[in-house]
């Protein structure tokens, strides 16, 4: 039996609340004036700073596949050290294990 991944589970449960959400990140990719990389590495920087694992797996999938090096991503991740050690902490591991998974 294959586990539904958080998401699958959300917008199955909200399914209204789950559209609005994807229409209003729709439209905040679609607002301008950040390319696609620029826009993940934010993300991950987001991500890291509120120890979200699965937005940050997410995102860290999302920019390795858009051409994003390793390197650049660990920075982003690591802009969160300004917010506590612990932020870094939980994203460099976990970049590392996206990083082999899609290796």
């Amino acid at each position: 039996m294959q586990t539904r991944s958080v998401w699958e589970i959300f917008s199955t449960e909200c399914p209204t609340v789950s559209d609005a959400y994807l229409k209003l990140s729709q439209s905040i990719t679609t607002h301008g004036g950040l390319d696609e990389k620029t826009r993940l590495l934010i993300l991950i920087g987001i991500y890291s700073t509120t120890r979200d694992p699965v937005a940050l797996r997410h995102f860290v999938g999302l920019a390795l596949k858009a051409g994003v090096p390793k390197k650049q991503i660990e920075s982003a991740a690591l802009l969160a050290f300004n917010t506590g050690v612990t932020s870094a902490e939980l994203a460099i591991p976990l970049i590392d294990e996206v990083v082999r998974k899609q290796a």
